[in-house]
Order: structure tokens, then C-alpha cells, then sequence
């Protein structure tokens, strides 16, 4: 971390990381969503949005648990004195600076091409290989991807608005240096998720849902319908293309489904090109909770072991197919706060937390 003396102009965010590799796998699970990325900085990390023709948005969260040393600087604030939002960090932020935030958007290529880069080694030819330079290992079908020798470290600036995001990379002495050109923000309608009207809801474990991705994508099918209901089997993907049809079907297999709550018969259409936008996300995963409301809108929320009991989270939302697309066109307008400028927090029990009527699979 730079130190700075009294009369010093603070950053607004000043951050270092030794997860390198996570940050480029999170990164990279949303970056087939869009070719633009809105960035906001909070006291509780980083929020990455995208968005897609209004069908698909994709949030990923770089809680500060993920970083070393997490400095966030609201205007609210004397701007020399800096709010240390450590993760060992005792004393709490007072809640105006919680509900600051920066936001900003950048091109999604550039920023994953900046952690791309040191994700690779050269080959026999020179040319760089994202696929090499990994130790992989896989635990309760997460995939974890961690650099070899481990010594990169990174650190991540923004001065405020209209300044670029720096993000900086040593690497046993060398320092490399992205910069990367920050604009205005075209600020996203949400595709809200009624909580209130929830008619499904699965918690499964990750490795099984990339399983059926993968087998529904080779009927190279454009749809894909997704039903659950009360009775056996309670939980079917079907993709059906010019290379034939697939059903995937689960059961309340504990081992498999976790949570299982549904109502009589629910049933949806969705484009099957933009759901499988969440593969990388999904890849990288523990556990999914897949949940759609009343009218079809569906969050596949992804959990994901970042190791010494830490998690950060991936949401996507989806818009199904409907008959009668105007009449539902409403539920895609901005709201008169839109989750894009709301603070940065998401709890595990938020996203995974079982309600007292769940049913099991005893």
C-alpha cells in the first residue's frame, strides 16, 4: 500500500491483492456478456455489472475479503483522511460512507486482458497461452485456478471522477502498469427478481448444473425450457435443435439439490445463447441457487470458495421468452434507485439461506 502524508490528495480507492488469478476467473465469467463494464467502488468492494440487448445482466462482486489492504476514501469525508476498510479491520464505517459510492464504466476486453497477462506464459513459439501457468484443482465441483510461484501482486487505484482505473502488477520486482480510460456510465434498467413472489427455488451443487449446460448446448438448440414441479422429477432443463433433443432431469437427491422449494408447475422459455453466458460463471462455482419468480424472471446465483472460508458471488438474471413480451416490458424499467448505484453488499444468507417452509429431499 502507498502512504501518503497529511496533506496528500487520498484516492478514492487504493486496494492490493494477492488473489490474482481469482479476480481474472471472476472477471473473465462476465465478460461474454458485454463489451462494457460498469464499475462502482463501495466501503465493500468492487461491483462489475454488464448487460445485454435488456435479456441478460450479469453482476460480480470483488468483496473486500479478497484483498490485503482495502482503502476506500468517500467525499464525504476529509479527503486526507483515509477509511480503512480492512477485512481485519475493528473499527466500523459509519454508514454515510457506506452509502457512497463511485461509478464508472470501462472497456470489459481491455480489463480482463489486463489480468490475462499475467495468467500466461510463453510457449515454444513466444506467444502467450492463457492456459498455461495454472495449478488447477477441483473441490465440490468449484474449479480453483491459482498462478505458479504465486508472486504477483496487485493493486488497483481510482482518483475520482474522470480519472482512469490503474491497476498495477509486481511481479518479483517488475511493476507493469494498465491504465485503464474510465467514462461516463449509461446507467442499466434492472431485471428486477420479485422476492416476493418467488415460485421456484434450487440450491444445487455447481457441478451438476455445468453438466446439464453442457450436454444441452449439443442439440445446438436456440431455447432452452426450464420446469419444475412438486412431483418427480421436480427439476427438467430440455433443449431441443436441428442436432436432436435433450431432457436433463433431476430428482431431490440430497447429494445433488441442497434446497427445493416449488410451486405446483412452474414453466419458462429462455433464450439458450444467453443463458450459457453464465458457463464460466457456473465453472467456477460451489453452489448455484436458481431462483424464478411469478413471471418468469430467473437469477442463477453462483458461490464461489475463494479458500480460508471466504466467498464472492456472481448473479445473473434472465428474461424469459413470453407470448405477450409488451404487456411485461414494465418489469424491466429502472427502478427509482437502481441496484447499479446501490452500495456493494451481498451475504452469503441472502443468496443461500433457507426459509423455514423449504422442502428437503429426505
Amino acid at each position: 500500500m502507498v502512504s501518503y502524508s497529511q496533506g496528500d490528495f487520498l484516492p478514492v480507492l487504493d486496494a492490493v491483492s494477492t488473489s490474482v488469478s481469482y479476480i481474472f476467473r471472476v472477471l473473465k465469467a462476465v465478460s461474454s456478456v458485454s463489451s462494457s463494464a460498469i464499475i462502482q467502488i463501495s466501503a465493500d468492494g468492487l461491483k462489475v455489472s454488464v448487460e445485454n440487448s435488456r435479456t441478460v445482466q450479469a453482476h460480480a462482486f470483488l468483496n473486500k475479503t479478497l484483498f490485503t489492504s482495502y482503502a476506500f476514501t468517500p467525499s464525504s469525508r476529509n479527503r486526507a483522511t483515509a477509511i480503512r476498510s480492512e477485512s481485519h479491520a475493528s473499527t466500523p464505517v459509519p454508514q454515510e460512507d457506506y452509502d457512497e459510492t463511485f461509478t464508472f464504466s470501462v472497456p470489459m476486453k481491455s480489463l480482463v486482458n489486463c489480468f490475462q497477462i499475467f495468467g500466461s506464459e510463453q510457449d515454444s513459439t513466444g506467444q502467450k497461452s492463457v492456459t498455461q501457468g495454472y495449478a488447477e484443482n477441483s473441490e465440490d465441483g468449484g474449479t480453483m485456478r491459482t498462478f505458479l510461484g504465486g508472486s504477483t501482486v496487485c493493486k488497483m487505484r481510482y482518483d475520482g471522477n474522470g480519472s482512469q482505473f490503474i491497476v498495477m502488477f509486481d511481479e518479483s520486482g517488475v511493476t507493469t502498469t494498465c491504465a485503464l480510460q474510465t467514462s461516463e456510465y449509461d446507467e442499466i434498467s434492472d431485471i428486477l427478481l420479485e422476492a416476493d413472489a418467488i415460485s421456484s427455488k434450487i440450491i444445487m451443487k455447481a457441478n451438476y448444473l455445468n453438466d446439464a449446460f453442457r450436454e444441452l448446448e449439443s442439440t445446438d438448440s436456440e431455447t432452452v425450457t426450464v420446469t419444475s414441479t412438486q412431483t418427480p422429477p421436480t427439476f427438467v432443463l430440455i433443449s431441443r435443435g436441428e442436432l436432436g433433443s435433450v431432457e436433463y432431469k433431476y430428482t431431490r437427491d440430497r447429494n445433488v439439490i441442497e434446497t427445493f422449494v416449488s410451486e405446483e408447475s412452474v414453466h419458462n422459455v429462455y433464450n439458450f445463447k444467453m443463458m450459457m453466458t453464465a458457463i464460466d460463471a457456473i465453472k467456477l462455482a460451489t453452489k448455484i441457487s436458481w431462483r424464478t419468480d411469478e413471471d418468469g424472471v430467473t437469477s442463477i446465483q453462483c458461490m464461489c470458495d475463494v479458500g480460508d472460508g471466504r466467498q464472492t458471488f456472481i448473479d445473473f438474471r434472465f428474461l424469459p421468452i413470453y407470448d405477450e413480451y409488451e404487456e411485461r416490458t414494465q418489469r424491466t424499467q429502472p427502478t427509482a434507485r437502481s441496484q447499479i448505484t446501490q452500495r456493494t453488499q451481498t451475504s452469503r444468507d441472502e443468496l443461500f439461506g433457507s426459509s423455514d417452509d423449504d422442502n428437503s429431499s429426505d
